[in-house]
């Protein structure tokens, strides 16, 4: 594919605590003994009131300390073909103007250069030549830009390049798939979507 150049570009306690809960329950709820007659004067004594306590309460361990992740760096550009590229893919740059077969994508959210915004195919069995392919490629951006921008592309402030297949490409290889791409019109780099820009 080659640009067309025409255009600006684009988540144990329990048993042990259950068996002092037992052993207490048999010492507070167990017969009282009682004195032999002999030692009785004829009052009836009281027993003596047992103690009962319940068991400390454990203490809580502290929480564990929560660990932040650090925030991981982006990954970079993954260098594509040109063939597998689709509409919402987001290209950091072209180092080249001709003859291009892959280029560095990155996600939208990354800053970038251009934005695919339509692929299809142009119609046609023989190779027309560079100048008509050229021609009809920018009449389909040019249809296409301001459904996705919102704007007809002559009042925005945005522009588009595009990439086309080569005549090698379309003779032997059937490539007929063109690519618009949006762009800043003064080639800064963009972080998120253009769609709906509407400028």
């Amino acid at each position: 594919m080659v640009f067309d150049t025409r255009r600006p570009i684009p988540g144990r306690t329990a048993l042990g605590l259950l068996a002092v809960g037992a052993a207490l329950a048999l010492s507070a709820c167990g017969p009282v003994p009682l004195l032999p007659p002999a030692l009785s004067d004829g009052r009836t004594l009281e027993p003596e009131p047992t103690e009962t306590s319940s068991p400390e309460p454990r203490p809580t361990p502290p929480p564990e300390p929560t660990h932040t992740p650090e925030p991981t760096e982006s990954p970079g550009p993954e260098y594509v073909s040109v063939f597998a590229l689709e509409e919402g893919d987001c290209v950091a740059e072209f180092e080249g103007r001709e003859g291009i077969s892959q280029v560095p994508v990155v996600h939208c959210d990354e800053p970038h250069l251009y934005e695919i915004y339509y692929a299809g195919d142009l119609d046609g069995d023989e190779y027309p030549g560079e100048e008509e392919v050229i021609s009809m490629t920018s009449e389909r951006c040019g249809e296409e830009f301001e459904d996705f921008v919102g704007v007809e592309p002559t009042r925005s402030e945005l522009a588009h390049r595009s990439l086309f297949p080569t005549e090698d490409g379309w003779n032997e290889d059937d490539d007929r798939e063109i690519l618009c791409l949006v762009h800043e019109r003064n080639g800064d780099q963009v972080a998120g979507s253009l769609e709906g820009a509407r400028r």
